[in-house]
């Protein structure tokens, strides 16, 4: 079992969805698969930095996060919805520039 760490971006989106049942319970299955499978729930995106993704097509959504194996977390840090694989790029770069010691 992952512990999951949620950073201020996904809060703020989090509570931004306060009305949004169906996305919010596609969420909450998305986060317990994380919490139980950790590294196995996604995509390996950067292997230095241990970024993930996990895609869902319906409705389309990616959600970022980061497995530190040492204390057994997941850090996640936002979700998007897909658009493009431009705006995918500008997200993954700028969670690296975050993520960078």
């Amino acid at each position: 079992m992952y512990v999951l760490v949620f950073d201020e971006v996904i809060l703020k989106q989090l509570k931004k969805l306060a009305r949004d049942y169906s996305t919010k319970r596609i969420l909450s299955h998305v986060f317990n698969r994380i919490e139980e499978r950790g590294p196995l729930a996604g995509k390996l995106l950067d292997p230095q930095l241990s970024l993930y993704e996990v895609k869902i097509m319906r409705p389309p959504l990616r959600i970022y996060y980061k497995i530190v194996e040492a204390v057994q977390e997941a850090h996640v840090f936002e979700y998007e919805v897909k658009t493009s694989q431009e705006k995918q790029d500008r997200t993954i770069t700028r969670l690296r520039g975050r993520l960078k010691p």
